[in-house]
């Protein structure tokens, strides 16, 4: 970060999702963080946006949506420092905000503390002349009209990016039917993890509170099974939480693009050695057999290689037949023209891999976890050599 700082990074245990456990952890984590580090005023008295994860529609008893008791706790938290608060994420283009937080149990958590959902269906275009890749952004209305965020991220793996947490949370500020753009112009891991790196500088978090009480692994980040951490985890620094939530997972967090990337950008660290961790022993809550199955794009192959033998490198989505229900979510989710999904007379969707970008929209939007990164062979080969 500029000016050689450091970061710190609170751990507070929460065993469940009991909302006064919850409530006592979270306030803990913040005091761990001291009243300086936390937001002092919300810009001109606009309100602090809760960014939750909010994929999709989901139940919160499925671990693919921030916990409602988490977005609750944090809510009350910021309202007692006097803090107006509006919430809102931008879910799979498929689902409307309004569908994704009422099935997840966050709607009527804002609605009992009167916290209104905002604008996640418009956007406007936001500079970022400093980007490395990305200079202009379309922003959805209710990040823009806020006077800071709050990222309320749930620690997951996924099948692109391998893991996703604050940095890739931030991904939602952009309206869903523009997200499906992104992934088309940045149809390589690389360029879509510098995409996130430079979104991350445009749109700055105030404030990180994770939600990893219980975290997804295998198959995430819809598809995955729950795996007890049993940590709330916060931090001014996204690049910080996402580098302690690469470790729990048993993850070098530089070997993720996106988070080497923003900490190259200077927006966090990811070096142990320049994060604090106060509060819980991170030793203790690291998981050493965390199943990381996601090797996305041919992580870690020479490009040259890449280029001669895509075939053979490159992972892909597959579907399993005695999983998948027809619902035809994936073929509608995909952002190729004509789609590189095809069903037909109600049968399994088909893949087309020589139009498939390999965004992994389809795995990411299935709700049956019917679809998983098949790992390429020499992606394998180069992986287990790295």
């Amino acid at each position: 970060m500029p000016g050689g700082s450091r970061s710190v990074v609170a751990l507070a245990a929460c065993s469940d999702y009991d909302p006064d456990r919850v409530l006592r952890a979270v306030q803990r984590a913040l005091d761990l963080l001291g009243q300086a580090a936390l937001p002092r005023s919300a810009e001109n008295g606009r309100p602090l946006l809760l960014k939750p994860n909010m994929l999709r529609p989901s139940g919160a008893e499925k671990g693919v949506t921030t916990h409602p008791a988490v977005f609750s706790a944090v809510a009350r938290c910021l309202a007692e420092r006097g803090f107006t608060l509006s919430f809102g994420d931008s879910p799979n283009g498929l689902f409307t905000p309004q569908s994704a937080a009422r099935s997840s149990g966050l709607l009527a958590e804002a609605a009992a503390l009167g916290i209104p959902l905002a604008d996640f269906a418009s956007g406007s275009d936001v500079a970022f002349p400093q980007g490395v890749q990305n200079r202009l952004f379309t922003i959805a209305r209710g990040v823009t009209e806020a006077g800071g965020v709050v990222n309320l991220p749930r620690l997951k793996t996924h099948g692109l990016t391998t893991m996703t947490g604050a940095l890739k949370n931030t991904f939602g500020v952009i309206p869903g039917g523009r997200k499906s753009e992104y992934h088309i112009t940045h149809p390589d891991v690389e360029s879509f993890s510098r995409m996130i790196a430079d979104l991350n500088g445009a749109v700055r978090s105030s404030l990180v509170v994770m939600d990893a009480i219980t975290a997804m692994e295998g198959n995430g980040p819809v598809g995955g099974r729950l795996r007890p951490v049993g940590l709330i985890i916060a931090s001014t620094d996204p690049v910080a939480v996402d580098a302690v939530g690469c470790r729990i997972m048993g993850i070098d967090p530089r070997a993720i693009d996106h988070v080497r990337m923003a900490e190259e950008a200077g927006l966090g660290n990811a070096h142990p050695q320049r994060v604090d961790i106060v509060g819980e022993t991170l030793d203790e809550f690291v998981c050493r057999d965390f199943d990381v199955r996601a090797r996305p794009l041919g992580q870690n192959v020479p490009k040259f290689v890449m280029r001669l033998a895509k075939s053979l490198v490159v992972s892909k989505p597959v579907i399993d037949p005695e999983v998948c229900t027809r619902c035809g979510e994936c073929a509608a989710a995909c952002p190729t023209t004509p789609s590189s999904l095809v069903q037909t007379n109600n049968d399994v969707p088909r893949y087309n891999y020589a139009a498939c970008i390999r965004c992994y929209c389809c795995q990411e939007t299935c709700p049956h976890g019917a679809i998983s990164i098949r790992t390429a062979p020499l992606s394998r080969f180069f992986e287990d050599r790295r």
